[in-house]
């Protein structure tokens, strides 16, 4: 099935026309997204990355990881992005790629050393209780992962995202996005609440979270993936 490939991007950090509206809940706990990704780390990218991978590759231009930068991947699932920021930060950088379940992990390794790319690394631990120091990084990127976390949750997630993030940093979301949703939406949140451990992604709202959690929009692009609106948006911490 081939993907759409209608986009649009704004540099704009204004109020959005339509406001925020109700988002589906996540109701499934952290172990049943271990177990469920765990299981299914050597064939996710047969069935996920022909859906995720344009958006993605949007993300990590508007991220645009620099030589000498530390980026963090969280939810860096098979280490595609990990293997691309590991190039773009050169010899003098560093990739991290961070994700909840073990097998994910193994197989991001395996996609490093497969590159010959020393200089990234990936790690086992949760996107909300990041095993860094604070200000560790220049750059985050997160792909198809936010929308992952329950709404409560989210809050805490993205103060922790601020917390490794050095002074500056930017970060990079891509989301299923609920802004301008349709049937196709409306019918994903359906098998979504029914299904919550397999069809854990929900649509958010991506803008407004961000700008909730006092980071700055640089810059956002809507892309229309497999009928679905996914939202990348590039921030900053503010100042």
């Amino acid at each position: 099935m081939a993907s759409a490939a209608a986009s649009r991007c704004s540099r704009s950090d204004a109020t959005d026309e339509r406001p925020p509206g109700p988002i589906s809940r996540v109701p499934r706990s952290n172990g049943a997204a271990r177990e469920w990704y765990d299981r299914i780390s050597a064939q996710y990218d047969t069935v996920a990355d022909p859906f995720e991978a344009p958006a993605r590759t949007t993300g990590l231009e508007l991220l645009a990881a620099e030589p000498g930068e530390c980026v963090l991947d969280v939810g860096c699932g098979t280490g595609i992005a990990v293997v691309e920021l590991a190039g773009a930060v050169g010899p003098n950088g560093t990739a991290v790629g961070v994700d909840l379940a073990d097998g994910m992990a193994r197989v991001s390794r395996a996609a490093l050393d497969d590159a010959g790319l020393d200089r990234g690394v990936v790690v086992v631990g949760d996107g909300a209780a990041l095993p860094f120091t604070a200000d560790a990084f220049d750059a985050l990127f997160a792909s198809f992962v936010l929308e992952l976390f329950d709404t409560p949750e989210i809050p805490g997630v993205l103060a922790e995202w601020r917390r490794v993030l050095a002074p500056g940093g930017r970060l990079c979301v891509v989301s299923l996005s609920r802004r301008g949703d349709g049937p196709a939406t409306w019918l994903y949140e359906r098998v979504h609440e029914r299904l919550p451990t397999i069809v854990d992604c929900r649509p958010i709202y991506v803008r407004e979270t961000l700008r909730e959690a006092g980071f700055r929009i640089d810059e956002t692009r809507t892309e229309t993936v497999w009928w679905f609106p996914v939202e990348i948006v590039r921030c900053r911490l503010e100042s």
